[in-house]
């Protein structure tokens, strides 16, 4: 199996992010990492980096042969300033190629785009793909209000001349920007329902805006497969219809067809309905490992979406 959807965190990179930290502090109920306005509860203050070695066992536990791995999106701080976020970015993808190079080739990086300077961002990302290893980009649902802005476009414009996706997650906000919806600070919201929510809106600027028209060999994967989008298909259909769409239904249909997504849903059904409505040679596996709700086990393993993987990762 190909794993799409994985995370780390390293040590190293603690404090590296001016007033966002990140900074692990002692709570009551024991200690939490503090990025920005976020504060997410830790098991303890044990070493945040996992190792090589531990990653390539959880790996074969899995029944995973290779994982694809980005840095955790609570650290993409696409809102921090520019002279603070790229450099940033340019460490964490230096840690993650040396990581990724001590897993015997279980492991390829995307490397972390600092958006905030998209003509930095391109060069990170030739950067990566020349010098790291790295299989393609990741940015996080905020990098813009919008995803299909023009502004963006340099960034794009790199995934095709390089001939590497790009894979968009989900934001949380209130990190190093504005704060989210105070009716998700419970449960942790933010992550359970908030990214699913981030998801829906990103692959709305791809359905509805001409980004995917502007860039007709940039391949995207999103997260948690596109969130809501399979579940308001017909609706989006129904708007198609109407005066008020910037698109007509073809090119939405065309527009969805394009996108990729990862299964990683929890839930048969959805999985099912996601397959109904998307292009299904287009659906991939993932797991989030080193995520509040990772899948480490996989029990039938779907060759298709092995193809899938190759084809997107251009293996």
């Amino acid at each position: 199996m190909i794993d799409l959807h994985a995370h780390l965190f390293f040590d190293e990179l603690l404090g590296q992010a001016g007033a966002c930290g990140p900074r692990i502090e002692d709570t009551p109920a024991g200690c939490s990492l503090v990025t920005g306005g976020m504060s997410w509860p830790l098991a303890s203050r044990s070493a945040l980096t996992v190792s090589p070695g531990e990653r390539v066992h959880d790996l074969d536990q899995a029944g995973i042969d290779l994982q694809i791995v980005t840095m955790s999106p609570l650290w993409l701080f696409h809102h921090a300033p520019a002279e603070i976020a790229v450099p940033f970015a340019t460490r964490a993808n230096d840690l993650l190629g040396q990581w990724c190079e001590k897993t015997d080739g279980r492991t390829r990086p995307l490397v972390q785009l600092p958006t905030q300077d998209p003509e930095a961002a391109a060069a990170e990302l030739h950067r990566g793909v020349g010098e790291l290893g790295a299989l393609g980009g990741f940015i996080g649902s905020d990098a813009r209000p919008h995803l299909d802005s023009t502004d963006l476009d340099p960034i794009y414009s790199a995934c095709e001349q390089l001939d590497v996706p790009l894979f968009i997650h989900s934001a949380m906000p209130g990190l190093d920007g504005p704060p989210g919806d105070p009716r998700l600070d419970r449960w942790i919201g933010h992550a359970v329902l908030g990214y699913p929510l981030e998801d829906t809106v990103a692959v709305s600027s791809f359905l509805l805006g001409d980004v995917l028209d502007r860039h007709p060999d940039l391949d995207v994967c999103f997260s948690h497969g596109g969130g809501a989008i399979p579940l308001l298909w017909g609706r989006l259909t129904a708007f198609a219809q109407t005066a008020r769409s910037p698109v007509d239904s073809e090119t939405l249909h065309h527009h969805l067809h394009r996108l990729w997504f990862d299964q990683h849903l929890h839930f048969d059904a959805g999985v099912r309905l996601l397959r109904e409505v998307a292009n299904p040679a287009h659906l991939v596996f993932g797991s989030n490992f080193g995520g509040w709700d990772a899948e480490h086990g996989h029990s039938h393993p779907d060759h298709a979406l092995v193809t899938n993987a190759r084809r997107l990762l251009r293996l």
